[in-house]
This record gives structure tokens, C-alpha cells and sequence, in this order.
């Protein structure tokens, strides 16, 4: 007997368009994978920064207790600020810098400059001629009333000094007449040394906060 040849068995072929679709699926996913990766690593992207611990005044010289490190994320604007590294100790304040703000490279010196020189001026202040909540790094206009004689109509006041920062303040001390004064430190340019010994010689001064904005608008324009 022949013996009859079994038919062979006939496979289903794999369409190429099927293929294509895989293989773009995949592209697909290892393009969300990377893509998501270098978001993530962009969001995390931050650098370490001085800020200032409390308000820093011009003229005094920077110590490690004035300092510590924050993060944040400075988008190209790196070099405005002082990295955290070598600590900037023994520098030169050159403007008024707010606590709890960055460092900004151009708010020291390595030396004093010459528009950096001044003097610790102490300034006899009678309770009520001064802002409430006065302390270190506040910056304050220095009025003077000059002293007229009995009977005399009060001078206008005229202000001695514009935005001089507060190096500290001491309680009040009883004067030979009675009275009570508070012994304000103030940071005040060399060459006006003379014009504030004046006025507190001349008068009664009256210390006016500068508002914050104001302060603000200081530290911007210098």
C-alpha cells in the first residue's frame, strides 16, 4: 500500500504591521523613561548658598556665626551669589544685607573701601524719640530739633542723617537732670562723624524707621 503523505500544517505569518507598532511602542516608552529622568534630576537641581543670619550692616567684618547654608535653585543667576565653600569671614559688609537673605557676592569686600569707612557713633535717645522694636541692622533717619530758648517758638527739625543702619542699642541710663536716655550705636559714614556729635550737641534727636520697602529699594539701587 503507498502510503499517503500527511499534509503539512500551514502557520499563521506575523503581519509586518504588527511589528512596526511594537517596536514604536517601545521607542515610545524609553522616550517617557528618559524624558521623565531628566525632569526629575532638573527639579532636584539646587545649589548652596550663604544667607545671612540676621541683618548685616556696612562696615563690620563678617564672622562665621553671621553665616549659614540654604538651597535654592538659581536658574543661570549663580554667580550673583556667594557659594557655599570658604566661608567670606573677615570681609567687609558693603551694603545693608537683610536677615535671611542670599549673600550677594557685591555686598562684601575684601577690604574696606573708602565709601565703606565709618565710625560707631553712640547717640543719646529719650524714650519716645525713637521707633519701637529698635535693634541691630535697622536702618533709621537721624532728625535733630535744635534747642530754643524760653519763651521761643520750637525750631523745625532737619534731618542730620538718611538710612544709617542701628549697630545695637543699651537700656536707658538717668542723666544729672533726671531724665532717661537709651544709648543708640550708630554705623555712621566717617566724614558725617562730625555733623552727628553736632546735632546731638545742638538738640533732641529723633531716630524715624526706614520702611522696609524703602530698605528694600536700598539694597536693589546699591
Amino acid at each position: 500500500m503507498t502510503e499517503l503523505a500527511s499534509p503539512r500544517a500551514a502557520r499563521l505569518a506575523t503581519p509586518r504591521w504588527l511589528d512596526a507598532r511594537l517596536v514604536l511602542g517601545i521607542l515610545l516608552v524609553l522616550f517617557a523613561v528618559v524624558a521623565g529622568a531628566r525632569v526629575f534630576a532638573s527639579a532636584d537641581h539646587y545649589s548652596q548658598v550663604y544667607v545671612a543670619k540676621h541683618d548685616l550692616v556696612p562696615g563690620e567684618r563678617v564672622v562665621a556665626a553671621d553665616l549659614t547654608v540654604g538651597r535654592v535653585r538659581l536658574a543661570g543667576q549663580g554667580s550673583l551669589y556667594i557659594a557655599a565653600g570658604s566661608a567670606p569671614v573677615g570681609y567687609v559688609v558693603t551694603r545693608y544685607v537683610g536677615a535671611h537673605e542670599f549673600l550677594p557676592v557685591g555686598a562684601l569686600a575684601a577690604a574696606t573701601p573708602k565709601d565703606t569707612d565709618t565710625r560707631l557713633v553712640t547717640v543719646p535717645v529719650a524714650p519716645g524719640h525713637l521707633p519701637p522694636g529698635l535693634s541691630h541692622g535697622t536702618l533709621v533717619d537721624v532728625y535733630v530739633t535744635p534747642k530754643a530758648a524760653a519763651g521761643a517758638a520750637v525750631p523745625a527739625p532737619t534731618l542730620v542723617l538718611a538710612q544709617v543702619a542701628v549697630q545695637s542699642r543699651e537700656g536707658g541710663s538717668r542723666s544729672f537732670g533726671g531724665d532717661t536716655t537709651l544709648a543708640v550705636v550708630l554705623t555712621v559714614p566717617t566724614d558725617r562723624v562730625g555733623d552727628m556729635i553736632h546735632a546731638v550737641e545742638s538738640g533732641t534727636i529723633d531716630l524715624v524707621a526706614v520702611p522696609a520697602d524703602a530698605a528694600a529699594e536700598t539694597r536693589a539701587g546699591a
